[in-house]
């Protein structure tokens, strides 16, 4: 008996000399029985149990300790500590003390300094100090929350590495990212994501399948095509960056902006967008297509910009250098171009042509008042002038100092002069033979129009007419001053995509 109490007690409190470097060193029981399991000697402990490996701590209620293999299966309370760095604690655990890895089951709880991770199974490599969970974890710090299903954490280098259903949320900030697969460095706060991916957050929505996002900046950049759905509008493009923050963003490659409720979408290779202040800029051959009253209006400039500033009720779209237009019955030219959503008026600027099936029409400035995306109304202002060709190739000019279009169905069917308006238009006999030509000079007039040909002019305001028959008709008088036909730059379809255009 007393050399039963004599070992308990070398056993308790005095260091195990034989023991080699390595080894795990019990530090205290308050019972120890030696056993036999499967021919193996192993002593089992109970009562506030702790072992000690070099700078690494075991406590738990009850433990299995095999000196042999220099292993530990631990029971109840467990607790792991590894300096002042990690606590783990569980309700079951195996330690291996030669490759010092370990089992941890139930009710898993590990931390450090910045994270507390959940789990009900975790690996943990005290050496290397890495840790794995195969069955689900959820990891919390301050501010988020991480789920995944399989998780390596890598505590010396501070790397996560998450798989499967990977979800992060950050409650304070309406953040929530999920994706397939995450890689986190919290030293560079840089978290990296593959396959499909979702990063929500109070200024959109970011949908793509590979990149990486900036948990300090929170700045997203991705490398693969991908989508920011933003307010009213979306962009897609081959490669995103977006500052959340600042609100900032730039697309590159094959970038596609989508209003829907606008029916418009702007294509052009690199866009700069500013989500909070609802502007967008789109540079590279860029294009805007709406979809409107079963046709399709294409628009291309050097640059294109979207403004959309909903509180105050102002959504518009401007284009500035070498804009073309073209719809089936409308075409034209400027240097600059606005589209006012709000107003559903289209503002040419910078000698602006354009072209209604057999009409030509220029003038200073233009605006095209559309409703329900039909021309309506069609405002000359200033040096206005309006020209068609004939049958014979004979040129019917009307000009003023101002003018208004009024169409039905995209057709014109009455023009209105106000302010030094004349006239020449020539007669025909059928579509064939010329009567002669009718020259009029009157301050206001009014054009109507029928299938698409001059039916009727009104003249007010005392007319001056003249009617020239053919054979005196001049050259020189065929024109009225400040005619030119520019039917030659008149664009088509392709001239407008350009390298979009698909036959």
């Amino acid at each position: 008996m007393r050399y039963c109490l004599y070992l308990i007690f070398l056993l308790l409190f005095i260091p195990d000399l034989v023991n080699a470097q390595g080894k795990i060193d019990l530090v205290q029981a308050r019972e120890l029985e030696g056993i036999t399991v499967n021919g193996v000697n192993i002593r089992r402990l109970k009562g506030d149990v702790i072992f000690k490996q070099q700078g690494t701590y075991l406590y738990c209620d009850s433990a299995y300790q095999n000196p042999k293999n220099n292993s530990i299966e631990a029971f109840g309370n467990v607790r792991m500590n590894q300096g002042d760095t990690v606590n783990l604690t569980c309700r079951n655990l195996l330690y291996e003390g030669n490759t010092k890895k370990t089992i941890a089951k139930r009710n898993v709880v590990l931390k450090d300094k910045t994270m507390t991770l959940f789990t009900d199974i975790l690996h943990y490599d005290v050496s290397a100090r890495r840790a794995f969970y195969p069955n689900g974890g959820t990891i919390k710090d301050e501010k988020s929350t991480l789920t995944s299903r399989e998780g390596y954490y890598n505590l010396g280098e501070k790397v996560f590495n998450f798989r499967r259903d990977v979800r992060v949320v950050n409650p304070s900030q309406n953040f929530v990212l999920t994706t397939d697969s995450l890689d986190y460095n919290s030293y560079t706060n840089i978290a990296y994501f593959k396959g499909p991916t979702k990063i929500i957050s109070p200024d959109g929505v970011v949908v793509t399948t590979e990149g990486e996002y900036n948990i300090m900046s929170k700045v997203t950049a991705t490398k693969e095509r991908s989508n920011v759905q933003s307010g009213n509008f979306d962009i897609e493009a081959d490669n995103l960056d977006y500052d959340e923050r600042q609100g900032n963003g730039i697309a590159r490659g094959n970038v596609i902006l989508r209003s829907p409720k606008d029916s418009v979408q702007i294509l052009g290779e690199r866009a700069n967008y500013w989500s909070r202040r609802g502007t967008s800029k789109v540079f590279g051959n860029p294009v805007m297509k709406n979809y409107s009253g079963g046709d399709t209006l294409f628009l291309s400039a050097d640059t294109l910009i979207s403004l959309d500033y909903p509180e105050k009720k102002i959504k518009k779209l401007i284009a500035y250098k070498h804009t073309k237009i073209f719809r089936h019955d409308l075409q034209g030219k400027c240097d600059s171009l606005v589209y006012d959503f709000a107003d559903s008026t289209i503002y040419f600027f910078g000698d602006p042509v354009l072209w209604s099936e057999k009409n030509q029409i220029v003038a200073d400035s233009i605006n095209i008042l559309l409703v329900n995306n039909k021309v309506s109304k069609m405002n000359m202002k200033v040096n206005a002038f309006m020209a068609s060709i004939d049958s014979l190739e004979n040129y019917n000019q009307v000009k003023g100092k101002k003018m208004v279009a009024h169409f039905t169905e995209n057709k014109i069917q009455k023009v209105d002069v106000n302010g030094n308006g004349e006239s020449l238009y020539f007669a025909l006999e059928g579509d064939t033979v010329l009567i002669g030509m009718n020259k009029v000079v009157c301050s206001d007039l009014i054009v109507r129009f029928k299938e698409a040909k001059v039916n009727t002019i009104s003249f007010i305001k005392s007319p001056d007419a003249k009617f020239i028959p053919p054979h005196e008709i001049l050259e020189p008088d065929t024109r009225l001053k400040g005619f030119v036909w520019r039917g030659k730059e008149r664009p088509s379809k392709k001239d407008v995509l350009g390298v979009r255009y698909v036959n």
